[in-house]
């Protein structure tokens, strides 16, 4: 299966939003309201002109009361009861290269009813100074390179191998450390959720 571009991806995660929230009645003011989140900035996802975060995607989610697998992929009738994503297929979400950009490919979209989210994540050098947090809970495990982690007011450097579970409600951010490509396995579960 060929690889969708990050444009495609973005589009289609903006149509997608889009979708789910008329079908539910809802206008951009009002999925403003009970996301927290601007309602211009909601517009732009919209548009595919801007690339959540995490966080971001969690909270309209979870606003939607669906889970963040089902912006990804569209179930069909005979979807088996677990996600297969090879790895040619994993579904980008965030623009390769924007300046506080990370890189997340979206790797179990597949399945739908599910109480976890996993991610491969490649943090960026210089991340914005907002810290973001979210419902839920957080597991990062360094795949390769070298990341620090700013949760609350403490920083912890992580090496290859090295996992850090917390609370995502905790303030974070991360950034990759050195020269070589940092990718991490991100897991986010979101309370409530299933």
């Amino acid at each position: 299966m060929a690889r969708r571009s990050d444009h495609d991806v973005e589009f289609q995660l903006g149509d997608r939003l889009r979708s789910f929230r008329r079908a539910r009645g809802l206008t951009l003011e009002a999925l403003a309201a009970k996301t927290g989140l601007s309602k211009g900035f909601l517009s732009q996802l919209e548009r595919g002109a801007k690339i959540p975060s995490i966080s971001s995607l969690l909270k309209v989610a979870a606003s939607l009361s669906i889970n963040v697998g089902a912006l990804f992929d569209t179930p069909t009738a005979a979807a088996p009861p677990y996600s297969l994503v090879r790895r040619g297929e994993r579904q980008p979400f965030t623009r390769a290269g924007s300046r506080h950009g990370y890189n997340y490919e979206s790797i179990a979209f597949r399945k739908h009813a599910k109480r976890m989210e996993p991610f491969i994540m490649a943090p960026p050098r210089r991340p914005g100074r907002k810290m973001r947090d979210h419902d839920g809970e957080e597991m990062m495990f360094v795949l390769s390179g070298r990341a620090e982690l700013t949760l609350g007011r403490e920083l912890i450097v992580l090496e290859p191998g090295d996992c850090v579970y917390f609370d995502a409600s905790t303030p974070h951010r991360t950034r990759s450390l050195g020269k070589g490509a940092t990718r991490l396995l991100v897991v986010v579960s979101s309370l409530g959720s299933a």
